[in-house]
Order: C-alpha cells, then structure tokens, then sequence
C-alpha cells in the first residue's frame, strides 16, 4: 500500500484506480454552509467496499470508500439548522437524498432520482460508494474526517450507547428496512437466508418486530448457533432441494415471509420455493453481476400469488435500527469479531475476502487526535 503526504492533521484511505489502495495525509476540512464534519470514531468494513475496490461496481475513482461509520461532530459550519452541536455522537445515512424528488417526498428517498451521470449509475449520492474524491473530496468513512453536505441524514446516537456497538447501525438499518419490507408483523412465521451479519441482524429485527417464529438458513454452523443469540427459534443447515422438506417440517404450509440476505441467485430460488401460498419475498442481498434469476412463473409465482420485494438501502430505518441497538436486547457487539487500526485496511480487506478466523464484521479505527 503506498501513502502519500498531502496535508496534516488527516488521514484517508483512498482507491485512486481499480485494485489500488493507497493511505493518504490530508488537511482536515472546515465546513461550509449547511455542512457538518465528523470525525470518524469507527466504520465497518463491508463486501461492498472489495467489490468497489475490484472494480466490480461502476468507476467511482479517485474514491474514499467507507459507509458504515459513525462518530462525533468535530465542527458545524454557518447555516447548519440539524440543530446538532459540536462533541455529540452520531450517524450519518450512507445516501445523501435531494429531499424534492417524488421518491424522497414519498418517504423513499433510497430511491432519491438525484443521480449525476459523473457518478456511478445508481439512486442517489452514496458518501462512500459513488461519490468520487475529486467531486467531494472528505465523502468516505475510511478516514480521520468526514464532510456531511447541506442534505446529509445525521442521527444523534442515544445516550448510553457506545460507538463501538453503533457503528452497526447501517447494516441494521438496511435489515429493518428488509422486515419492513416484508410487512413482518406479531405472530409472523418468518425464514432468513444467509447467517452473514444482515442475516443475523434481519433475524433481530423479525424478533423484534413480533415474529413468532424465526428460521435462520445458511451452511456455517458457528454462524447459525449465534443466530439464536439473535432472536432465531430454530435454525437449519440445508439447501436446494433438501431446503423445502426442511422448512416444511418445521413451519407447515411455509413461512409467511422469507428474507433472503444470502446475495446468490441459488438462496433467492430457495426463498421462492419455500415461502407461503400468497406469502413475501424479500430480496436484501446484492448478487452483482451474476446470472440472471429465472423462475417457471406459474408454478412458483402465479398460482400461488407470491409477493416479490426487493429491499435497498435504508430508508427510514436508521433511528428504528439505533433504538433497538440501545435496547441491549440481542448481544450486538459480539458480530463485531476484528477490529483493525485505519492503517491496517488491506490486513482487514484480506480477512473479510478469506472469512477466516471467524470474522463475522470486521471495523476499522482511525487514529484519535
């Protein structure tokens, strides 16, 4: 990893190409109009950010990767009306929304219709994910500072809990939006694809939102005992053809809602296959540009009135995923298993790729001042 010196005082790990990590000196921001800065206290690594750094997600480069971060106002500049001061602790949403399109008006402003054809194709300004250093340059949590624009969503973090348990925020976040998707409601029978951390986190939020029974599905045993921790009555270790007979012994008749956060067309298959006559699919996992799902729509979609929903991003789920991370009701701090110093990022990015030693989340720490 090459570093470079261009200021003082900050510090930012930068993708200046595809494949290309480098760690770079910078000034620390001062805020204009409306904005904020944050100093960066923690910020989880994500399998979006080796996707981003293998060029497998558009050309977003030069790009400061980080969208799981959180920590404590450093500055406010003039203009700010978020009514947030400077040493308080808080989140900021990964997507900047417009606030005027149709879609954020409605309430969905993952979907924001603000997109600038410079950046990589896709809703919305992603801080972290699409919006270039040479467009905002302080707009990625790897890094000492962040620079929050006039739109950003920033959450003051509730009292009482640490950063170190809310820097899950955002993938909590994204699984609340995936149980509301689903209309997950009390007495739901609900099945969760894929044990990763949105798996274990959607099972927390099933729980949480009154599901009477929580399946969790996946083929890692250490993660599936876990997922007991996090509201799963029962759990289950098969796939394909052997998954439905499984379900089916254990819920009759099929979940009423199946949230698949596996992220492969195979997981997605099985969610069709197993849920419910007129029951909900929840689509929460990315499957990049892998093959296109194909399903016999009338034998698995149109006799038997399947709803499919995909979920993207969190759109209002932030201080539902804060509030329920300061209830202290499931042992959130346990999936955070690695904790790496900012400069230790690609020792980190080799973990995550290798999934070894047990990495559930890994987070990174930028240095203190």
């Amino acid at each position: 990893m090459t570093r470079k010196n261009e200021g003082d005082g900050g510090l930012q790990v930068v993708f200046p190409q595809k494949g290309v990590v480098t760690l770079e000196r910078s000034a620390v921001p001062e805020p204009g109009p409306g904005e904020l800065v944050v100093r960066i206290a923690r910020v989880g690594v994500c399998a979006t950010d080796l996707h981003l750094l293998d060029g497998h997600i558009g050309d977003p480069f030069p790009l400061v990767p980080g969208h799981e971060f959180v920590g404590v106002v450093d500055a406010v500049g003039p203009e700010d009306d978020r009514g947030i001061g400077v040493g308080e602790p808080v989140a900021v949403e990964m997507l900047v929304p417009c606030h005027r399109c149709d879609r954020c008006r409605e309430g969905r402003h993952n979907l924001c219709e603000l997109d600038d054809p410079v950046r990589h194709p896709g809703p919305g300004r992603q801080l972290g994910v699409n919006i270039p250093r040479t467009t905002l340059p302080f707009a990625g949590g790897y890094a000492t500072h962040l620079v929050v624009p006039r739109d950003g969503v920033v959450h003051r973090i509730p009292d009482g809990l640490d950063l170190d348990t809310a820097v899950l925020v955002e993938p909590l976040a994204v699984a609340v939006r995936a149980v509301e998707r689903g209309r997950v409601g009390l007495g739901d029978k609900v099945v969760v694809i894929g044990p990763g951390p949105i798996g274990l986190l959607a099972a927390a939020a099933a729980s949480a939102a009154g599901a009477s029974e929580v399946v969790v599905v996946g083929g890692r045993t250490g993660r599936l005992a876990l997922a007991r921790a996090f509201g799963a009555t029962e759990t289950v270790a098969e796939r394909g053809h052997r998954l439905v007979p499984a379900i089916r012994e254990r819920i009759p008749g099929g979940p009423d809602v199946v949230i698949e956060s596996a992220g492969s067309v195979d997981a997605q298959l099985d969610a069709i296959r197993i849920v419910r006559r007129g029951g909900r699919v929840v689509l929460a996992g990315a499957c990049g540009s892998g093959p296109a799902l194909s399903v016999p729509s009338d034998d698995y979609l149109l006799t038997r009135e399947i709803d499919i929903l995909p979920s993207f991003l969190a759109a209002g789920g932030y201080e539902r995923a804060l509030a329920l991370l300061a209830q202290g009701r499931f042992p959130f701090a346990s999936l955070v298993t690695h904790v790496y110093q900012l400069a230790d990022v690609e020792r980190a990015f080799a973990a995550v790729h290798e999934r070894t030693d047990g990495l559930i989340k890994a987070v990174l720490v930028p240095p203190s001042p």
